[in-house]
């Protein structure tokens, strides 16, 4: 039988870290697609401005993916810890009626 060992603040905490990366992750794609569009502003090249924003358009939709499946994980991760200690709380009182129910 498997056996379940969670700690609820030790997923919070690594939620809430992963959160604060994520979030950083979001800034870096922003800076990134200023600078994508900047230089492509600046280049001088026509060839060149359109392999940026080429470029720029291509990974966007892979950039923003992994923002929303950060946020998906995350979200699943709080929901099964919630689920777990609700399940705890549920069985324990459980136990306790039945204790009840036996001894009264």
């Amino acid at each position: 039988m498997a056996k379940w060992d969670i700690d609820p603040p030790g997923v919070s905490g690594v939620v809430s870290r992963t959160g604060q990366r994520a979030a950083g992750f979001d800034e870096a794609a922003g800076r990134t697609g200023s600078a994508l569009s900047g230089a492509a502003g600046s280049c001088g090249s026509e060839i060149v401005a359109a392999a940026l924003a080429g470029f720029a358009a291509n990974k966007a939709a892979p950039i923003d993916a992994v923002g929303q499946q950060t946020a998906r994980i995350l979200t699943g991760a709080v929901e099964a810890s919630t689920a777990y200690v609700e399940g705890d709380l549920k069985m324990a009182a459980t136990a306790q009626a039945n204790a009840t129910a036996v001894g009264g």
